[in-house]
């Protein structure tokens, strides 16, 4: 114990060393090494979590999740800079929760826009029907291809023109109705219209 404390105060590059030491401790299963390692990273990676998503709660939520894959993944580190290495995976799970919660956004922004094209004569019944059908489709396209599903929500789900999906992805137009053309053609080859 006393020998990780002192080694905390070295500074250069006997840092480095004190990183792989604390790390070659917590994979032999020492949790006091485990837990000077995340007090002394834990103000790093909530910046590099928050830098991302401008959220102090979902940085702090963030920065803990940081922490879990670190552990998981800690077998495969190979002393390569342990800082670098341990930002990589605070920016990955930041970015990841970033798309995951605009992609959210983009999916309620739609059925926002559905209930207002719903008829008011429409029953519960036919209401259920009918988002009941959004829900699988929405489902279906999650199954795409990954370069596919952005195109085809904009265009079929948003109704939004080649130009503007083109300047929301930063492609080419000529890109955009490439990608809608695929995107066509493994529809028609994955999708039973019986499903919908």
């Amino acid at each position: 114990m006393s020998s990780i404390v002192s080694e905390k105060e070295s500074e250069g590059g006997r840092e480095t060393i004190k990183d792989d030491q604390l790390i070659k401790k917590i994979r032999a299963g020492n949790k006091q090494a485990l837990r000077l390692l995340i007090e002394k990273y834990k103000q790093h990676v909530f910046k590099v979590t928050y830098s991302v998503v401008h959220d102090e709660k979902e940085a702090e939520d963030l920065a803990q999740e940081t922490f879990i894959k670190m552990m998981d993944a800690l077998p495969s580190y190979k002393s390569q800079g342990f800082k670098t290495w341990l930002s990589r995976i605070a920016l990955n799970k930041a970015i990841d929760f970033k798309r995951k919660k605009q992609r959210q956004k983009e999916d309620l922004t739609f059925f926002d826009k559905e209930a207002t094209f719903q008829s008011p004569g429409e029953s519960a019944e036919e209401q259920f029907i009918h988002q009941e059908r959004e829900e699988n489709v929405r489902k279906a396209i999650d199954n795409m291809p990954e370069t596919l599903q952005a195109p085809v929500r904009y265009f079929h789900l948003q109704g939004l023109s080649y130009k503007e999906i083109a300047e929301k992805l930063e492609v080419e137009e000529t890109t955009v109705k490439m990608r809608l053309y695929r995107a066509r053609k493994w529809m028609k080859a994955n999708w039973k219209e019986e499903e919908f």
